[in-house]
């Protein structure tokens, strides 16, 4: 029987695909340091997660390569993390591989490093032979075996050097500088400099969505011209081939400036904020394109990446059979085989050129460009279509559907939900919410831990992304719906983020809490990376419960944290949207309106347009166990409404039309 290496008994799907490797492979684990102290070796770690293309062409080039793998196995202690499982491992050293070699980090990631777990040197993916102007991986593993083997004291200066890197950025302050209109302004002007008009999106290939720069452009636009920019932006991004027109959904970012080819792997933490885009999007202008778009994404996440107990999968591969995009494809034979001669007219219309293919010699669906205004008039009549594509695929092998459950990750979803819930008041999108609270708060909270990831059972500590993100949701959820035990758990979150979370000397929050693994550097952040910044909604998350419970201790944690965000801001606001979006001096005093009054009037409420952008707790008769915040606000009528801003309530307003007309205001 073929001996497994160490991985055989991890539950991570990425590491599991890589059990069968000849390379002697340990997940991260304190033997794995201490064999290579003790046989003097290098250790190179392995850094990727399972939906990553690049990952399964270095992993079936090099990992599966018998030379290859007894060069690692004699040479190096070799060690493989998920990223997703560890996050603030990959945080550390993606930034250390760009303060080493000045290049942009991604996955997979390969680093080098002595048993100190300090590196010095690193790369992304590394091919197996000399192409694509980069040296095969077996010659950069010679070129490290030598390096390491002769230049001990240079290694040891270098840790000294990328300690001290670290060590300045965390010291790196300014003068605090408010975040005002002055700020937003300047951010429209990097925005503007950096958008593409005539394709859409924001910078060149590869080219991301960008979701904070995204929202706030929604949200600040004031101008015709603002608003015609984004909503090109939008509508490209909802015709291009980034997304997927079949079974719903967007994939990751495309590789082209044209939004036309994707790299084909769909995350959750995508699509969460994507569905928030929609709504806000659909509440702002009012085009049901982006309304079908948000419900195409609930769809495909119902079908493809929702488990039975009610949470959200993580990702869906890029690849099946071996070949990237090959499942969401189509051949000229499968669209003239099962098409009529009228579908195939409107395929070849707005689809696809009969004498030109652009992906591999298959058709990736996207809507020409000359035609994109009329299909979004027209979605409609393409319905029949798309459920014969969307079968056309159901033959075919799937790729891989990783089936852990992220925590923050899923509650970026949720609160995507709970947006769509708002604008369409479905019961159903409810239901899904309630149940995927439901089973978090069952399996992945306990009363000394919240825990980050769900793979059979609940695993890994919660990081601050996870804390943050939770809070953010129940803080969203109390909006549609009150409950104690939702507002109870956010308390306990909000204690959380001080007590194990917080910089006690500079504000602010670190990535890993007081209990984590202590690596050589403790990653903390204000800027948004593949998700928004969780030092940002940690510090939304305690502003808006404090002034909801009344608890100052959280506010003034909050503002702790703002006074270092303020000081952390660098010259490029384009890394730090989210902060500039929640964080800015308009929504520090957070406006919390509490109503109470019976269902029929909050029908109504929801109803009305401006709803969508307000801040609502409703509390109906039926409410009896309530905190004393909120038990204050005293029913003097039928319906009364109490507009709180930051810490000081109006009078009640006690008409309903009254307050209906003071939503539009």
């Amino acid at each position: 029987m073929k001996e497994l290496n160490k991985l055989n008994k991890e539950k991570s799907l990425y590491l599991r695909q890589h059990k069968d490797n000849p390379v002697n492979w340990y997940p991260w684990c304190n033997e794995a340091f201490l064999d290579a102290k003790e046989q003097n070796k290098p250790v190179m770690l392995s850094i990727g997660y399972s939906a990553c293309h690049w990952c399964h062409v270095m992993a079936h080039e090099s990992f599966e390569d018998k030379e290859t793998a007894d060069i690692l196995n004699k040479e190096f202690i070799n060690i493989k993390v998920d990223r997703e499982e560890r996050p603030d491992i990959d945080k550390i050293y993606q930034m250390s591989q760009s303060i080493i070699t000045g290049k942009n980090g991604g996955w997979p990631l390969t680093i080098f490093m002595d048993h100190d777990k300090f590196p010095f040197f690193g790369g992304t993916y590394f091919p197996k032979e000399d192409k694509y102007g980069m040296l095969s991986f077996k010659k950069i593993l010679t070129r490290v075996i030598d390096f390491y083997t002769n230049n001990q004291d240079e290694i040891k200066s270098q840790n000294v050097n990328v300690l001290d890197v670290f060590n300045k950025l965390q010291e790196r302050e300014s003068c605090s500088n408010e975040i005002n209109e002055v700020t937003i302004q300047t951010l429209k002007t990097q925005l503007n400099s950096i958008t593409d008009t005539v394709n859409g999106g924001f910078g060149s290939s590869p080219k991301f969505p960008h979701f904070p720069s995204l929202l706030f452009c929604i949200n600040n636009c004031v101008s015709e011209l603002d608003e015609k920019k984004i909503l090109y932006t939008l509508d490209r991004m909802c015709v291009s081939g980034i997304n997927d027109p079949v079974d719903g959904g967007f994939f990751r970012y495309s590789v082209d400036d044209l939004f036309m080819i994707p790299h084909f792997e769909k995350m959750l933490y995508d699509n969460g904020p994507m569905m928030s885009v929609l709504c806000d999007s659909y509440n702002k202008f009012n085009d049901s394109f982006y309304l079908k778009k948000a419900k195409e994404i609930f769809s495909w996440v119902d079908k493809f990446m929702t488990a039975e107990n009610g949470c959200f999968f993580s990702t869906i591969d890029a690849d099946s059979e071996g070949e990237e995009g090959k499942y969401y494809v189509f051949s000229s034979d499968e669209i003239n085989k099962n098409f009529d001669s009228n579908e195939i007219d409107l395929i070849e219309k707005y689809f696809t050129d009969s004498k030109k293919t652009n992906f591999e010699g298959s058709y990736h669906l996207h809507v020409y460009r000359k035609n994109e205004s009329d299909y979004k008039k027209n979605f409609h009549k393409f319905e029949k279509i798309m459920t014969k594509f969307s079968q056309l695929r159901e033959n075919k092998i799937m790729p891989g559907i990783d089936k852990k459950i992220l925590l923050s990750w899923n509650c970026l979803y949720i609160k995507g939900l709970i947006n769509f819930y708002k604008i369409t008041n479905d019961k159903k999108v409810l239901n899904v919410i309630d149940k995927a609270f439901n089973f978090i708060f069952k399996q992945m909270i306990t009363h000394n831990e919240i825990y980050s990831c769900f793979n059979e059972e609940a695993c890994f500590p919660g990081y601050l992304d996870d804390y943050a993100m939770l809070g953010s949701s129940l803080i969203d959820y109390l909006s549609i719906k009150w409950s104690k035990e939702h507002y109870d758990i956010c308390k306990r979150i909000c204690n959380d983020l001080i007590n194990n979370f917080e910089d006690t000397k500079k504000g602010g929050y670190f990535f890993t809490s007081n209990h984590h693994e202590k690596l050589f550097y403790r990653p903390k952040s204000i800027s948004d990376d593949s998700v928004p910044s969780g030092l940002v909604y940690a510090t939304d998350t305690l502003l808006s419960m404090g002034y909801i419970s009344g608890e100052n201790s959280f506010i003034e944690s909050a503002h702790r944290s703002i006074d270092y965000v303020r000081k952390t801001f660098g010259d490029n606001l384009t890394s730090n949207v989210s902060a500039i979006n929640l964080l800015n001096n308009s929504n520090i005093e957070k406006e919390i309106i509490i109503i109470r009054c019976n269902e029929d009037s909050w029908n109504l409420i929801k109803n009305n347009k401006g709803y969508y952008k307000k801040y609502i707790i409703h509390i109906n008769d039926s409410d009896t166990d309530l905190p004393d915040a909120i038990k204050s606000k005293k029913v003097s009528s039928n319906f009364s409404a109490f507009i709180c801003k930051g810490m000081t309530c109006s009078a009640p307003i006690i008409n309903l039309e009254d307050f209906i007309r003071s939503l539009n205001v």
